[in-house]
């Protein structure tokens, strides 16, 4: 999996000889789950940032790349006796999006496939009790339990001023549930990520 991520991003990085305009972004997510079995879960507040690279066909239409490291995942509170538990899914994946970019006079639309791979995952249980004054905390590693590899779509709009600087919403939706593999798959869950991101961005060149 890491052999694979890093090939990715040595691909993503030799492009940049051939790009018009290679550029920085970071910003924050609201992830979820989306899906029959993702209905009582909450937004859960993450951080996206990484590189791009742009290749124009024209004045107003080209493919842009990118690598990015994004926290995902999603959370569920509920009542178990007089206690009070959250569950937290903290999902780190690497995404490398490949869209078609529009844009004329400043403004810019972003759309494509994505694909994911995981890089790290944790299962975190946090117990409070009745009274609010005890938590207990249990993590647990789950990163060969998601599906190594997510596919996905995302699609964004933003606006890119004279200074280079951008501002752009982004939504990403995932195609494949998260439950494909490990032993959440004998019980057919189905739980797809979903987040929406808001990033600044720089071009470099």
């Amino acid at each position: 999996m890491k052999k694979t991520t890093l090939a990715v991003l040595f691909s993503l990085i030799t492009s940049v000889g051939f790009a018009q305009h290679v550029g920085i972004k970071a910003g924050g997510t609201l992830a979820t789950f989306k899906g029959e079995n993702a209905k009582n879960y909450d937004l859960r507040v993450g951080y996206t940032g990484g590189i791009f690279v742009q290749q124009h066909f024209n004045d107003l239409l080209g493919i842009q790349l990118e690598a990015l490291y994004t926290s995902k995942g999603a959370r569920n509170k509920y009542s178990s006796g007089s206690n009070q538990v959250q569950d937290s899914y903290r999902l780190n994946y690497v995404d490398v999006p490949l869209m078609l970019h529009f844009s004329a006079g400043g403004l810019f639309i972003d759309l494509g496939p994505q694909v994911s791979f995981i890089a790290n995952a944790r299962y975190i249980t946090e117990i409070t009790n009745s009274s609010g004054n005890r938590t207990t905390t249990v993590k647990s590693d789950i990163t060969d339990n998601p599906y190594s590899i997510d596919f996905g779509y995302v699609a964004g709009i933003g606006y890119r001023a004279p200074n280079k600087l951008g501002l752009e919403v982004r939504y990403n939706g995932g195609l494949k549930d998260i439950d494909d593999e490990g032993a959440a798959a004998v019980a057919g869950l189905e739980r797809r990520n979903s987040s929406f991101s808001l990033m600044l961005s720089y071009l470099l060149n």
